[in-house]
């Protein structure tokens, strides 16, 4: 049975049967325009316009995969779907009315079967991508038109999460770009708790300790709970936990649940307890440090500020109390321009935006293109079936494509996905992606 969805795509696309339709109380139809899709409360479809029985209605359409759902989902008592002038199904099951009682026309949607087949194969696919057939065959140059898109839908949504947080900073644009550095250096599966850690300590009390890595570390770590304990206490432990409860006493912030950090499948060298002694570096040589990096011309630059080392104590260890091989534990280059690309870029794009400085934005866009693709598990699957990013650009629109669309089954909404199903309509061979798709989605 087809789903709400499909149904919507393919009244959207004008799929289906379009000759000689009437509604099923025996009135021509004829479908004008199909309305724009509603992406809130309210009908599907609003400012259709649709000749019935020779008369032209402008209104709006709902859709539903029964007739009988439009009572179901309490339309007949919402006063917001009394403008519907047609009820467009799967199924007819019953005659409807809105909230006057006014019977509303109803028309059965009729399309080539092939499509909900196509449909029903990428939602039941079990492989990491739905259209994993149908893709190695899709020209790269096709691929890459939509790949600008989801970069732009990505940015779009690190750059409203900056903004979020400097409006939770009291517009403060130094405290925001701490929070987002912080963040930053959680990454990949230890950003929440590095957030948390940041949002418990005010950026000034940091400041106010930046010539003592010590003290900076007895902050950071004492607030993170101290994670990565071995049972060895140890002096650097036992002098870090002393010095958090002095200059700590009678904060409000309270330390983040040691449960929360994640070391399991991560590189010892990405261990948060490294990440957070390295932060206190950067703190320590570098904040405040907004306008050293709004002043920067070059990517080089940039990674010459973020390159900072752990103390010494992390020289030989990567938790507390566990001696391992003695090792300097510099931020790495993939992880300098893994928090360039998801730090700092998207906090140039929204400060850009904000103090409107399209400069900024400009620079933003030129670090993106200029730095090269990331390496990851999403972009070693991706060159699996065929498609490796030219920049990093592309790769963090391959990341996007996979968790928004590919993952959630949102094909329907993805140019590829929604190419492989309505190609149904012509294909004859396997090259029917190449029939009359120049002017399609992509």
């Amino acid at each position: 049975m087809a789903h709400e969805e499909f149904l919507h795509f393919i009244w959207k696309n004008r799929l289906f049967e379009n000759k000689n339709l009437k509604t099923t109380c025996g009135k021509p139809v004829e479908i004008l325009r199909t309305g724009e899709p509603n992406f809130h409360a309210g009908p599907d479809f609003f400012n259709a316009r649709i000749r019935i029985d020779g008369i032209v209605w402008a209104g709006n359409v709902e859709i539903h995969v029964r007739a009988s759902d439009w009572n179901r989902h309490g339309h007949h008592l919402d006063p917001s779907f009394n403008n519907v002038i047609l009820h467009v199904v799967r199924d007819h099951d019953c005659d409807i009315t809105n909230q006057l009682q006014r019977r509303i026309h109803t028309l059965l949607l009729r399309y080539p079967v092939s499509l909900e087949s196509r449909y029903q194969m990428l939602k039941i696919s079990d492989q990491w991508l739905p259209c994993a057939y149908f893709i190695r065959h899709v020209p790269s140059h096709y691929l890459r038109q939509w790949l600008g898109d989801l970069h732009t839908e990505r940015m779009e949504i690190k750059t409203g999460r900056i903004l979020n947080i400097f409006h939770q900073c009291a517009q403060n644009w130094e405290e925001t770009f701490y929070m987002a550095l912080a963040s930053g250096y959680g990454l990949p599966i230890n950003s929440l708790p590095f957030e948390m850690v940041a949002s418990s300590v005010p950026l000034w009390l940091l400041t106010n300790h930046r010539d003592s890595q010590t003290d900076l570390e007895a902050i950071l770590f004492g607030q993170a709970g101290f994670p990565g304990g071995s049972g060895k206490e140890g002096p650097y432990l036992a002098t870090l936990r002393e010095k958090h409860r002095v200059i700590m006493d009678g904060s409000p912030g309270k330390p983040v649940s040691e449960h929360l950090w994640k070391f399991l499948r991560l590189r010892p060298a990405s261990f948060p307890t490294i990440r957070i002694s390295q932060f206190a570096s950067l703190v320590r040589q570098h904040f405040p440090m907004l306008d050293k990096v709004l002043s920067c011309k070059s990517v080089a630059e940039m990674e010459q500020i973020l390159r900072t080392g752990a103390s010494d104590y992390w020289n030989t260890h990567y938790l507390f109390g566990k001696s391992s091989p003695a090792s300097v534990k510099y931020l790495g280059q993939q992880a300098v321009r893994t928090l360039i690309i998801n730090a700092l870029v998207p906090f140039l794009m929204a400060y850009g935006r904000l103090q409107h400085q399209q400069d900024c934005m400009e620079f933003a866009r030129e670090i993106i293109i200029s730095l090269e693709a990331e390496s990851n598990e999403i972009i070693k699957n991706w060159s699996i079936f065929g498609f490796k990013p030219l920049n990093a650009l592309e790769s963090q629109a391959l990341i996007q494509l996979h968790n928004c669309y590919c993952r959630q089954r949102r094909c329907l909404e993805c140019q590829i996905g929604a190419m492989f199903v309505e190609s149904a309509m012509y294909e004859t061979n396997m090259n029917f992606f190449n029939h009359n798709l120049t002017n399609k989605h992509v």
